[in-house]
């Protein structure tokens, strides 16, 4: 899948709530099988889900930042389509699975190694899908302009984001996952 020039807030509800059928299908699975590493160095299913619930939840507090610094929410003049800068597609292009360049994991983002277990984490990854529905329901209902709320990145301080830029940058990012899980899955033996 490529990274589109245009976005409503259809197709944005739409990513996220097919998130949230692949995130019921992990959940689904036996817990050996999320658990599982395939070497020690490498995440479990249930890790990488953990490092998705960091990474969204920090992007999400940007975008309700974003929004709670305004006075007034600038709002869309009629038009259906939102286009996010070229830089923050670039950003999901480079996520966008399967991923030929591997990007390092900060250290803030590392799945928090505790003992959580498979189904709260999957949990916890549903409940941020439907935050994330929630805001653009009410971002449709007040016809936020999504181009025009933005920023600071969460990170990168000196790179500022739209609204529409972090969606996008989160609906790769978790596709990213989603497809590493896959691979690991794969890669289980079955005996």
């Amino acid at each position: 899948m490529s990274i589109e020039k245009n976005y409503t807030y259809n197709t944005l509800t739409d990513k996220f709530d097919g998130a949230k059928t692949v995130i019921n299908e992990y959940g689904s699975l036996p817990v050996d099988t999320v658990n599982f590493k395939l070497n020690p160095k490498t995440w479990s299913c249930t890790e990488v889900c953990q490092h998705l619930i960091r990474f969204n939840k920090m992007y999400i507090d940007q975008i309700n930042r974003a929004v709670e610094k305004r006075k007034t929410l600038p709002v869309h003049n009629g038009e259906e389509n939102f286009t996010p800068k070229w830089s923050a597609r670039k950003i999901a292009g480079y996520m966008e699975p399967p991923y030929k360049i591997g990007i390092k994991t900060l250290k803030p983002m590392y799945p928090e190694m505790v003992d959580l277990s498979a189904a709260d984490t999957f949990l916890q990854l549903i409940n941020i899908q439907d935050d994330l529905l929630k805001l653009l329901s009410k971002a449709e209902e007040e016809q936020w302009n999504l181009q025009k709320i933005k920023g600071r990145h969460p990170l990168v301080k000196l790179y500022s984001l739209s609204i529409i830029d972090s969606l996008i940058i989160l609906d790769a990012h978790q596709r990213r996952h989603f497809w590493q899980i896959e691979q690991i899955i794969k890669r289980i033996p079955t005996d």
